[in-house]
């Protein structure tokens, strides 16, 4: 029965990977693989179902093991149709009219008479087999259309001038190979060497050959060569030193627990919940992805260090130099937005060279995708790219690049990164992409240093980083949508104390009456901060644009700290949006320290902001994640600051806190949004004797009605 489970599982798999819909855009290939993996759990299920009904249901049981051969043998036929065509898709009817015939003669030869098998019995554990006259013919036939399989993909795979296209095909040639070695190790040899208890685990040999093609249809980029080896030996690591044991150590406990298996498959589950992440953490640790991390903090280390203050040539040189190094590439150039709207080359050379027209292909598309890092090898190969595939080649081509890296604001693209082929002549593969992904921030600040800050006006007035770098925040800190409309009075401030710092405010404009606003602090001080506060303020406007669920949103927004800011960065903040044709306000908190709310009705201030979990500590936090609706009566208003204000000292140590604030808001009821940020910030400015130290932001608005906007 244990074995019995392996192959349901092993079923239930197939079928999930032949229905999946991440295979787009390879028409006859897709539906070929897919009928080969449902074919192969169709066979799968048989077998397993067959061997189990063999003591009580000998008859079903022969009917069953039949249908598992001759489905077998079909899906040997599907992955031989396979190998005619891919990746190239193509029809080739006379062919498929041949196969479905064939397939039709094995079932009636193996189903429908006793040629392959005669009959099957199961006594204890062990399985007795009459097999028929034509076993062997139909066991070698089925093995034999596997193996022409094996040949087809390896012979069209070597003329192939796409790398990753005879990757591919090398993939599936060697997972069919090794699907049919494993039925015969399992189906023919063992059984004659008195091992026949293992029968129903031959249902396993499709799950190898689909796993194979499924992996090989997803994988757009080169194998790196050490990164696999490191894999193979972090699995045989968790298998040799943790799963052997503790697998033979379950197995002494069911033989002394055979009357208590609920005891045993809960001793089971806790032991590889606890052991299972120790395992793999250790060999990872050891083999697998550590020493690749420590690798791209160092590259992105080296990037955050460039003094921007000596100039756009000293600065891209640099990073040039960067590049070549860490990547191997033979050059490496930048393109920079042009003041039309158009993409112009500025390093190499002195000279700016128009590359892309504003109207041209290339600008459309490269803005209408969604991935800002793109290997030639995904254009090649991932059906994803389908729909720009010619204009993004001929693009490529014009660059003669081999990677690209674009730099977004928003829709915008305001710098590309382009590498050339690398030296050794391989192509950029796995490991480099995300490498790409680790210093994509980093590279972003460039982008924008070079578009908006590095012309030579401006640099004859800037001597030092850190005024250059003051220059890239305050352009982000103004470039926002004021909220404007007679229905409010809203006003923010955003300032550090210490000229750069990490604290956010935007507001974007959705429509006449809506405007989505972001008030936080992300976390450090100074240059890295800023820089932090940079990229994400771009990247929300970014996921603004094209997310238009609100928690989404939030979730995609921390998913990005995690996975693209400097490691430990985290960001306390609150995401809003002010809907002022209802008279709400919509809002998230994620770690403010204060929301207050004003009603006119209640006379009274009220704090509102919640629980809110800070964004980059939890990779998956949609689950925490809730909105609450606040309605704005005529005369309400809301008033929200981060801790730089309530965690203001004075020189006894004492806090500013949560009262003061509550109590100058009460002060100045009557008055405007801008009047009451100047009261709070003049009474912490009293407070502290004019030493605030932390960064501080705050943003305010008073409701006074619902009204018509004046054209």
């Amino acid at each position: 029965m244990g074995l019995t489970l392996f192959t349901y599982l092993a079923a239930a798999i197939m079928i999930f990977m032949a229905l999946q819909k991440k295979h787009r855009g390879r028409g006859p290939d897709t539906r070929t693989f897919r009928l080969a993996a449902l074919l192969s759990a169709a066979y799968a299920i048989c077998l397993a179902t067959g061997y189990f009904m063999a003591e009580s249901y000998q008859d079903t049981a022969v009917t069953l093991l039949r249908w598992a051969a001759a489905l077998a043998v079909a899906s040997y036929i599907a992955f031989f149709r396979l190998s005619l065509t891919y990746p190239y898709a193509k029809r080739v009817i006379p062919v498929d009219i041949a196969l479905v015939a064939l397939v039709g003669t094995v079932i009636w030869r193996i189903v429908f008479t006793s040629s392959y098998l005669e009959q099957v019995r199961r006594t204890g554990l062990e399985y007795i087999r009459l097999e028929g006259p034509e076993y062997s013919l139909f066991s070698i036939a089925g093995a034999a259309i596997g193996m022409l399989a094996v040949i087809v993909f390896f012979a069209r795979a070597i003329p192939l001038k796409s790398r990753v296209y005879r990757q591919q095909l090398f993939v599936i040639s060697t997972s069919i190979l090794g699907s049919i070695v494993y039925g015969f190790i399992i189906a023919i040899y063992l059984p004659q060497h008195g091992f026949n208890t293992i029968y129903p685990i031959g249902g396993l040999s499709g799950l190898i050959a689909v796993l194979g093609v499924n992996y090989a249809f997803s994988s757009t980029r080169l194998f790196h060569t050490p990164t696999v080896i490191k894999t193979v030996a972090s699995r045989l690591a968790i298998l040799v030193l943790f799963a052997a044991p503790l697998g033979f150590l379950l197995g002494v406990l069911m033989l002394f627990r055979l009357s208590m298996p609920l005891v045993v498959l809960a001793v089971s589950a806790a032991s590889f919940l606890l052991f299972g992440r120790w395992a793999d953490t250790f060999a990872q640790g050891r083999f697998g992805s550590a020493r690749d991390e420590e690798a791209r903090e160092e590259i992105e280390a080296s990037i955050a260090h460039l003094d921007l203050s000596t100039g756009r040539e000293d600065v891209l040189g640099k990073l040039a130099g960067i590049m070549a190094d860490e990547f191997g590439s033979s050059w490496f150039s930048v393109l920079s937005e042009d003041d039309a709207g158009g993409l112009s080359r500025v390093y190499p050379g002195k000279e700016e060279v128009v590359v892309a027209m504003p109207d041209s292909p290339a600008i459309a598309t490269i803005t209408s995708l969604e991935r800002s890092i793109i290997l030639k090898t995904d254009v090649v190969a991932d059906p994803e790219f389908a729909l720009h595939k010619t204009t993004l080649l001929e693009f490529i081509e014009s660059v003669s690049a081999e990677a690209i890296i674009l730099a977004r604001e928003g829709r915008r693209i305001v710098g590309v990164f382009l590498f050339g082929p690398k030296r050794s002549g391989a192509d950029y593969d796995a490991l480099d992409y995300k490498t790409f992904q680790a210093i994509y921030g980093k590279l972003f600040v460039v982008a924008y240093y070079v578009r908006h800050v590095a012309r030579e006006e401006l640099l004859d007035t800037v001597e030092k980083e850190i005024g250059l770098a003051d220059q890239i925040v305050r352009s982000m800190q103004e470039s926002i949508d004021p909220i404007i409309h007679p229905s409010v009075d809203a006003s923010f401030i955003c300032r550090s104390t210490r000229q750069l710092g990490g604290d956010l405010f935007d507001s974007v404009r959705i429509s006449d009456d809506r405007w989505f606003f972001v008030v936080g602090d992300v976390s450090g001080k100074g240059l890295n901060a800023s820089m932090s506060m940079v990229i994400l303020k771009s990247m929300i406007r970014t996921l603004l644009r094209e997310e238009k669920d609100f928690i989404k949103l939030v979730s995609r927004t921390n998913t990005f700290i995690k996975d693209h800011l400097p490691r430990g960065t985290f960001f306390a903040g609150v995401f809003g949006f002010v809907a002022l044709d209802k008279g709400s306000v919509y809002f998230l908190n994620c770690g403010i320290p204060a929301i207050f709310f004003r009603s006119s009705g209640l006379d009274t201030i009220v704090e509102v902001q919640g629980d809110g979990k800070m964004l980059g500590f939890v990779r998956d936090l949609e689950p925490f994640l809730k909105t609450r609706k606040l309605a704005l009566p005529p005369g309400s208003g809301l008033v929200i600051s981060t801790d730089g204000i309530i965690e203001a000292e004075n020189i006894r140590g004492e806090r500013y806190g949560k009262e003061k604030l509550v109590r100058i808001i009460a002060e100045n009821k009557g008055a405007g949004a801008q009047e009451i940020v100047d009261a709070v910030l003049k009474s912490a400015n009293a407070f502290t004797d004019n030493k605030l130290e932390d960064d501080i932001t705050m943003f305010a608005i008073n409701f006074h009605g619902r009204k018509e906007k004046k054209s």
